[in-house]
């Protein structure tokens, strides 16, 4: 599902955002989809794979602990085929060190706690989308 459809925007990025708990996801989807992002939402760890590879996201968006896969699973099956060009947050309930470290050292961009502002949580996408050059160019497949 896809919470906007504006592809007039350059600065909107494609997102999947891996999330389990429905509430606080659909509540981060609506939030950037009114900033103008196309959001993806995923349940699951296994499901983001599905949506990174469907997508090619400008920013993925994982909670730490979903079922399935939990959210460094994901990062650690990603970076094994290859790895990623695309930023990567980790959300979280904890701000576990050994967690937090172990998701820089898989490659993560970012790690949020999930007492974020919602207004946090747009600065914070909008400070990431600067390191992103021309999202549209990306996923026409130019370099």
């Amino acid at each position: 599902m896809n919470t906007t459809d504006n592809l007039t925007d350059p600065e909107a990025l494609t997102i999947v955002l891996a999330e389990d708990d429905p509430g606080l996801s659909a509540l981060y989807a609506t939030t950037l989809g009114y900033d103008g992002h196309r959001v993806h939402p995923a349940t699951d760890g296994a499901r983001a794979i599905e949506l990174v590879d469907a997508v090619a996201p400008d920013l993925l968006i994982l909670d730490l602990w979903m079922p399935v896969l939990n959210g460094l699973e994901v990062l650690e099956f990603l970076r094994g085929r290859g790895g990623f060009r695309f930023k990567v947050v980790i959300l979280s309930n904890h701000s576990d060190a050994d967690k937090r470290l172990e998701g820089f050292a898989l490659g993560i961009d970012d790690y949020w706690t999930k007492d974020l502002t919602l207004m946090d949580l747009r600065e914070r996408v909008r400070g990431l989308s600067r390191g992103i050059a021309t999202p549209a160019l990306y996923r026409q497949g130019e370099p």
